[in-house]
């Protein structure tokens, strides 16, 4: 185990041989743990990027996901949640999960409605959207995920479009006594998730109570493997690495991702938005391995793609075509 000059990241040294479970998995090892500071984001609101700090865990090793911001847990006014002010995005997936509150978002070219607790919103940006997201919070308790991830450079130019899912909609897997999995995307203990993606890959959302040991099988292609404990803590990895509430882990290659909670059982104080005593977002995805250039809320492959989408966005010439809407919540 070893220490960055930056204090908030450990690199961990791989086991001396493969950790081999259940059915003959392999193991992944633990690479590097790094615990996420709070930052200012968007409108003056804060969030803690689990993904997409650079200087902690590369694009590279992220690849194919380009950020996950983790917005609240707080407690709001009426009105005091600004939201993020319209802004465009080309090249990338964007997906909000909302596990407290609500918000409401509207496109430049028509799509708008409010995502609630337990909703899921993906899209994919395509050749162009602009919107406005996350306005409208009637107060109270306000927690949700963005992912950001990236998509391959020939559907970098695609058309556009809107999956909005009721939390209702998303499977919620119960896998034994004291751990459950919602399944926003790929396939977890036999149960595959109902959102179209451009790219394989799994995010999930695990929760876990206190002695509940489990090892989860991900596909060998699937090389880049992140954990983000956003509650309680538990022991991950083959080297049984631990990891708390705010903490990020990259993972190394294996097929399977193990995980322990053994913290004695959260006290009642830290309860009071969730009863488990470990819940943690698991992405595992395939590396696109292209070129990566960002600015701001686009992601594209080039410099010259990037000057050319900014020229576009100032002459009124960035979007190329309405998005589609593949899937709409219908409330009473």
């Amino acid at each position: 185990m070893t220490e960055n000059a930056n204090e908030a990241t450990t690199n961990f040294a791989a086991p001396e041989s493969q950790v081999v479970g259940l059915g003959g998995y392999v193991v992944k090892p633990v690479v590097k743990r790094v615990s996420i500071p709070l930052k200012k984001e968007g409108a003056a609101f804060w969030v803690r990027r689990a993904v997409g700090n650079v200087e902690y865990i590369t694009d590279k090793e992220a690849d194919p996901f380009i950020l996950l911001d983790e917005l609240g847990p707080k407690v709001y006014r009426s009105g005091e949640f600004p939201g993020s002010p319209w802004h465009p995005h080309r090249g990338v997936d964007t997906v909000m999960y909302m596990l407290q509150g609500e918000g409401s978002y509207e496109d430049v070219k028509g799509p708008k409605g409010t995502l609630k607790k337990g909703d899921v919103q993906w899209i994919m940006s395509g050749s162009g959207i602009e919107h406005i997201e996350g306005t409208d919070h009637p107060g109270g308790t306000l927690h949700a995920f963005q992912l950001w991830l990236n998509c391959k450079a020939s559907k970098k130019m695609a058309d556009p479009s809107y999956q909005d899912v009721p939390g209702e909609d998303i499977p919620f897997v119960h896998i034994k006594k004291g751990l459950d999995v919602k399944i926003l995307a790929g396939l977890c203990h036999k149960t595959t998730g109902v959102i179209q993606t451009q790219v394989p890959l799994q995010y999930l959302d695990f929760r876990v109570m206190d002695t509940v040991e489990y090892t989860h099988i991900a596909p060998v292609e699937m090389t880049t493997g992140i954990v983000y404990v956003y509650h309680g803590s538990g022991l991950f990895g083959a080297q049984d690495i631990a990891a708390k509430e705010g903490d990020t882990i990259l993972l190394g290659k294996g097929d399977s991702l193990r995980f322990k909670c053994q913290n004695g059982g959260l006290p009642l104080t830290q309860k009071r938005i969730y009863q488990e005593d470990l819940r943690f977002i698991f992405l595992a995805g395939a590396p696109l391995n292209e070129p990566i250039c960002r600015h701001g809320t686009m992601v594209l492959n080039t410099a010259e793609e990037m000057a050319l989408a900014i020229k576009e966005y100032q002459q009124n010439k960035f979007l190329k075509t309405d998005p589609l809407v593949l899937r709409k919540i219908k409330r009473v």
